[in-house]
Parts: structure tokens; C-alpha cells; sequence
């Protein structure tokens, strides 16, 4: 006894055109949450040799502090010059500081005033918009050469907490 079942005619099999619009509103919306362009160009000076990191952070907008092997500089606009002085440490060599008629124990005079100013324009911007996107974060990225003596670094910081910078952020190198 032979078994024949019945066929129905084949059609091809078509598409259904929801199940697509769904699956491509999906990748959509995947790769718009995935897609991110960076706004921040940073261009370290010729005379800083930055450090190199294994960071994964990208870089926020904020004031820009620069300490290279000559001076201090803050959003382009140079601010102070360091000097060499003999190393008491090592005889016969020279070493980076700050002139001693800048500084004021741990304060920098210079970039303590031009911080400042930074901050009050920071805050009256914040205050102008009226969105909490735009209120001053007291946030500062520095950029110092990795053989810059932490004495002038310590010093540096000490200065933009007196100005309200609370938040620092350093700009590396990212090691590939």
C-alpha cells in the first residue's frame, strides 16, 4: 500500500515586509547609538614630549592648560615662562621652576589671574544659556611633558583649585 499525500503547488516563498522593517529599524538604531564623533582636536606644542597611556576616556571639552619645557600656556594664549635653575640635587645639571617674582609660596600669580578669568567667563556663559550643559564643571586638561619636574605640576594644580578648578583631566598618548 503506497501512501501518496496530496501536494500543494510550491509558490515561492516571499518576504515579509514587517518583519524587515523591523530588523532594519533595529540595526538603525543600533549604530546611531554606536556612532560617536569626536569635536575635541588637540595639538600638543613642539617643545612637549606628552606621556604615553593605556586610557580608554576621550577627551572632554574644557580649559587647556599647557606645560612645556619653555612656559605655561592657557587656550593658546601664553601665560608664563619657566626658567633653569642649578639642581641642588645633581650638581652640575639644570633643572625647570617657575621664576621665584611669579609665584607666591605654592600660588602662580599669572596663571591664577588668567584662570580666573576663564572661570567667571565659564560661569557667566552657564548663566546666560540656562542649561545645565553649558554650567561651568571646573573642569581643566592639562598637557605637561613627561619629564616636567612634579614640583612645577603640584604647583600648576595648586593654582586652578584656587581658581575653581576642582576636576583635572591629563592629556596622554594612547598606546597602541
Amino acid at each position: 500500500m503506497s501512501l501518496n499525500k496530496a501536494r500543494r503547488p510550491t509558490e515561492p516563498a516571499g518576504l515579509n515586509i514587517t518583519s524587515m522593517m523591523d530588523m532594519m529599524t533595529i540595526i538603525l538604531v543600533f549604530l546611531l547609538k554606536s556612532y560617536s564623533t569626536q569635536d575635541i582636536s588637540i595639538a600638543p606644542s613642539e617643545d612637549l614630549e606628552l606621556p604615553v597611556s593605556t586610557v580608554q576616556k576621550a577627551p572632554e571639552m574644557a580649559v587647556n592648560v599647557v606645560v612645556s619645557k619653555k612656559n605655561i600656556v592657557v587656550d593658546g594664549v601664553p601665560v608664563l615662562s619657566l626658567e633653569k635653575a642649578p639642581d641642588p640635587d645633581n650638581p652640575g645639571q639644570s633643572r625647570l621652576q617657575i621664576p621665584e617674582d611669579q609665584k607666591n609660596g605654592q600660588l602662580i600669580d599669572a596663571l591664577l589671574d588668567e584662570l580666573s578669568k576663564k572661570a567667571d567667563t565659564a560661569k557667566n556663559i552657564g548663566a546666560q544659556s540656562g542649561s545645565s550643559e553649558h554650567e561651568f564643571k571646573g573642569r581643566l586638561l592639562i598637557q605637561c611633558d613627561k619629564k616636567l619636574p612634579f614640583e612645577i605640576l603640584r604647583q600648576v594644580m595648586y593654582t586652578a583649585g584656587q581658581a575653581q578648578f576642582s576636576e583635572f583631566k591629563f592629556v596622554v598618548y594612547k598606546q597602541e
